[in-house]
């Protein structure tokens, strides 16, 4: 049960919702938390441990994801600035399997807004999001429609990859992360959005 959380933790936010659970990165110190889609820490962990069945159970687990959540990047891990990002409204649906796979699918309505300035703006996330284990304790991360994801400063993937950054990519992606929490490698096919970019 606990590896599902885990896989829950990349996906919920993005931008997890990316973000139910943290990740610690080695000797770095640094956390990662989440990943894509903007989500639920503490209502989804919450919800998971009182309600999850046992890891022997063989059918899948499924929860909605939980509107109102919200989530705060401090500045430099999502973005230059201070990035809020609040699940406002949606039908996403997050199906957790015993062999630790991880699938959510559904609309997922979310607002970002920059702390420091106030602006904000509200991105209509609709498609399928998959976390599938590896055996090295890594995940290969699958996104196919319209779907934010978050990279920590150091993950392969658009832009700088010295900085936090947040994009909206519309088409398919894939992203492998180590067993640390860190993604590795990532493509994607169709067009991207610095969300950062548009909050300036």
């Amino acid at each position: 049960m606990f590896a599902l959380l885990v896989i829950a933790a990349l996906v919920v936010l993005p931008i997890g919702w990316a973000l139910l659970i943290q990740w610690r990165r080695g000797a770095t110190g640094r956390v990662r938390r989440g990943g894509l889609l903007v989500g639920a820490v503490a209502m989804m962990v919450g919800c998971v441990v009182a309600v999850a069945p046992d890891a022997s159970a063989s059918k899948p687990f499924r929860i909605p994801a939980p509107i109102g959540n919200s989530n705060t990047f401090p500045a430099g891990t999502a973005c230059a600035y201070t990035l809020q990002a609040d699940l406002v409204g949606g039908n996403r649906v997050f199906t957790f399997f015993d062999n630790d796979r991880f699938h959510a699918t559904g609309r997922h309505i979310d607002r970002f807004t920059n702390v420091d300035t106030g602006t904000s703006t509200t991105i209509d996330q609709q498609g399928s999001f998959d976390s599938v284990p590896t055996a090295d304790g890594g995940s290969v991360l699958r996104g196919s429609g319209i779907n934010a994801f978050v990279f920590f400063p150091g993950d392969a993937g658009p832009g700088d990859i010295q900085n936090g950054r947040t994009y909206l990519f519309t088409g398919n992606f894939v992203a492998a992360m180590d067993p640390a929490g860190a993604i590795t490698t990532f493509t994607s096919t169709g067009t991207n959005q610095d969300v950062c970019a548009m909050l300036m």
